[in-house]
């Protein structure tokens, strides 16, 4: 016992230290993944900055090409006929018509404008490209759009009002004179006396952006500049000439044009967020209504307004046209998520791994132990065995030699007992040898008559003291059956020693009831069976029984002799014919040890 406890103590040990460090690495893995998550996750809000400063900086870089393309334009293409080039023209004026009438608009563009900011009644000039497609009269649409920004800009003042400026240009008069002639050409040639050759000072502001919401909810932005010439008289000409008039007041004009909202802060970001932002990563615009937030996203907010440097009547509207970043984070969440079911599928399939090694193992163990302690058993009952009837043998024969037998009759009584436990040494000698036989299977089993065999035995089981204590009931027309003659003397002759030895025959009954050995037929297979009254064989221990060595109840307090071979025995013997052997309860008390032989039929 003590020994069995060490064992399953190192087992145990032998466990922890094969199950502690999975467990350790286990954990450990674990925290590196949550750890690698967490960092995932505080990235996010980063990841969600950096893609919106991709596109509003983006978005920026197009409207400063845009911007700078227009600052390029000389002020005075706002108009419906300009000059072929700036440059200073010969003895006659070749005007044509400009590209804000004739060709169509830039991307993003809805219509070029100016009016002259000295005069609040003076009206709007608006361009609008090409008409070919349609765009006749569109213009006119534009107008009060461009009329309420020039009120907004006169009444309100503009939170950044800064005007940058740019060193005065000299321009050719005549370009000038036909972009300020409101399209009278005929004026201009009969003037081209006073402009040819001759230039005038202009100062050219850059372009400022501003940005407000009208009254009906939209927004507008406006890119214009400011257009200055100095106020007095420029030329000397005839006052009849009307289409000199700015030239000879000085003019103080503001153009510029009109922006598409929708294409700048809808269209153009969302192609933008195309090319510059990742899969997980996607825009969303925010209207009026305000969008609901997905609970496993993140967000970073930028204004496009603001981020594009527009100027705003109002604060306010700064705010117009919010954009966010969206980042969905249930993909990391469901990777993660992942990841830990597969970390604790894994960590589950281990720990049982190791469980089922470890009970296998100890079942293993404790099996070895096991056949360890009955082979013990088993020679000490030998030891035991081969004392008794060496002593004995040794005890008569030489009470023999000594004479100590005078008559006759006292000689042949030691005789027989000589005689006697030479046949249990040779009984005890035999039965080792038949288990190492029987381990070989070197017999083959044949077809014969299982009652034929039981009969030719009946004298060999018959009591040596004489006594009746055993019955046959044997079956009538029984199949052939497959077995060894050999095996079933042997299964007969441990079955009924057995039963002698445990369940002998009550001779103080009035009726004794014999030790029975009956065969039968169950419709599958024929049934050899010996049947006794004795205590029966527990429950826990019908399927030990069997095993070599092993006996029933403790060696301490066991007074049978025996070496826990014989039932053995008639196991091997019937694992060589084929046939299952078990032990069931007697109705009344008592056992059945039953062998079930295949039929040939």
């Amino acid at each position: 016992m003590i020994r069995f406890k060490t064992t399953r103590t190192a087992l145990g040990l032998y466990g922890t230290l094969l199950v502690l460090p999975t467990l350790i690495f286990g954990w450990l893995y674990w925290r590196e993944l949550l750890k690698a998550h967490e960092v995932e996750m505080a990235s996010v809000p980063e990841d969600a900055e950096d893609g919106a400063r991709k596109i509003w900086t983006s978005l920026k870089a197009r409207m400063d090409d845009l911007i700078e393309a227009e600052t390029n334009r000389p002020f005075t293409e706002y108009g419906e006929y300009v000059l072929p080039s700036l440059e200073p023209i010969g003895d006659e004026i070749r005007p044509q018509r400009s590209a804000m009438t004739e060709r169509t608009l830039p991307a993003g563009i809805l219509a070029y404008f100016r009016f002259d900011r000295s005069n609040p009644a003076s009206p709007v000039d608006v361009f609008v490209g090409d008409d070919t497609f349609g765009r006749k009269g569109v213009a006119e649409n534009f107008v009060p759009i461009i009329e309420e920004f020039r009120n907004k800009r006169d009444s309100v003042t503009v939170l950044t009002n800064i005007e940058p400026q740019r060193p005065p240009q000299a321009f050719p008069l005549a370009a000038v004179a036909l972009s300020l002639g409101n399209g009278d050409l005929e004026c201009i040639k009969k003037c081209s006396a006073y402009l040819i050759d001759e230039s005038i000072t202009v100062r050219v502001y850059d372009f400022r952006l501003q940005f407000y919401v009208d009254q009906d909810g939209f927004g507008r932005a406006v890119v214009s500049r400011r257009v200055r010439a100095e106020i007095g008289p420029l030329i000397d000409a005839p006052a009849e000439a009307g289409c000199l008039a700015p030239l000879m007041k000085g003019f103080d004009l503001q153009q510029g044009f009109l922006l598409d909202v929708n294409w700048l802060f809808k269209e153009l970001p969302f192609t933008i967020a195309e090319h510059v932002l990742d899969a997980k990563e996607s825009l969303v615009r925010r209207d009026g209504a305000g969008t609901i937030d997905k609970l496993e996203s993140r967000f970073a907010t930028f204004y496009p307004v603001e981020k594009l440097g527009f100027e705003t009547f109002k604060s306010s509207d700064l705010r117009f046209g919010q954009l966010d970043v969206e980042i969905d984070t249930s993909e990391i969440t469901a990777r993660f998520d992942h990841q830990q079911r597969n970390l604790f599928a894994v960590g589950l399939m281990l720990v049982l791994t190791l469980a089922t090694g470890m009970s296998l193992l100890y079942r293993s163990v404790s099996r070895e132990l096991e056949q360890a302690h009955r082979t013990q058993n088993f020679v000490a009952a030998v030891t035991h065995e081969l004392r008794t009837p060496v002593s004995t043998i040794r005890l008569h024969g030489e009470m023999l030699l000594d004479g100590w037998a005078v008559d006759e009759e006292k000689r042949q009584e030691y005789y027989r007992r000589i005689v006697r436990e030479t046949g249990r040494l040779s009984t005890l000698v035999e039965n080792v040898l038949e288990k190492s036989r029987l381990k070989e299977s070197v017999t083959e089993p044949e077809l014969s008559d299982l009652n034929e065999v039981v009969r030719r035995l009946e004298k060999d089981l018959a009591s040596g003291d004489g006594s009746e204590d055993l019955s046959f009931d044997l079956a009538p027309r029984l199949p052939q059956v497959w077995l060894t003659p050999e095996g079933v003397r042997g299964v007969l002759l441990n079955l009924v020693e057995n039963a002698r030895k445990y369940a002998p025959v009550d001779r103080n009954a009035s009726e004794p009831e014999p030790i029975l050995v009956r065969t039968r037929w169950d419709g599958e297979r024929a049934l050899l069976e010996v049947l006794d009254r004795g205590p029966g064989v527990p429950a826990p221990e019908k399927g030990r029984i069997f095993d070599a060595f092993y006996r029933v109840g403790s060696e301490a307090t066991r007074t049978t002799t025996g070496t826990g071979l014989g039932l053995h025995l008639v196991k091997l013997h019937a694992d060589v014919a084929g046939a299952r052997v078990s032990v069931h309860d007697r109705e009344g008390g008592g056992s059945i040890f039953r062998l079930a032989y295949r039929a040939s039929v």
